[in-house]
């Protein structure tokens, strides 16, 4: 069990870049306290660890949100990775946006155990027409529900909406922004 554990901290440890910054140093702290036998703060230092590279990860998951349209303004960018543990990890960013026939609002999850819902939905035809009437995308197959709403289900990974008091044009518009593709390979 220890030579796993050595294991995992040195793999770890050879991830991260080899310059010096607030992960790597943390790792290695996790391992100086591990080989000094001190295993609760080697465990404290590895949590700290994850926690950092989760909010590096949720960073870079928000600069998939669109860009401000045309005539738009947006608003800063709301990220969430801490707050996703309640409901087994992952991450969720979104962005407002007003102009144009109103306001809209995009937001994106990621790597959460609460899309598997979402994928069961958007698997079943059946199931979409009863929900809402399906919308396209370039390639990126969606639901538009009575409400006006659109939901995406990307890569089985991914769940992208979009809301708001804008028309449905508009809507589709910051669809049409959304690199899918991009977020499809994500992290991969």
């Amino acid at each position: 069990m220890k030579k796993q554990i050595v294991a995992i901290l040195i793999a770890a440890a050879m991830i991260v870049p080899a310059q010096a910054d607030e992960i790597s140093d943390t790792i290695r702290e996790a391992l100086e306290a591990y080989e000094a036998q001190n295993i609760s703060g080697a465990s404290q230092s590895l949590n700290y660890a994850i926690q950092l590279i989760s909010q590096m990860n949720s960073d870079r998951f928000a600069q998939l949100l669109p860009a401000a349209l045309p005539g738009w303004t947006a608003e800063e960018i709301e990220s969430e990775s801490a707050g996703m543990a309640m409901f087994g990890g992952g991450m969720q960013v979104a962005r407002s946006y007003s102009g144009g026939s109103g306001d809209i609002r995009v937001e994106m999850i990621g790597d959460s155990p609460i899309l598997g819902q979402f994928i069961g939905i958007f698997s079943n035809p059946a199931m979409m027409s009863a929900m809402g009437k399906p919308v396209r995308v370039g390639s990126q197959n969606g639901l538009e529900d009575q409400d006006g709403k659109l939901t995406f289900v990307v890569a089985n990974r991914f769940l992208v909406t979009i809301e708001g008091g804008a028309g449905r044009d508009d809507k589709l518009a910051y669809a049409n922004a959304i690199d899918f593709n991009a977020l499809s390979r994500f992290g991969s």
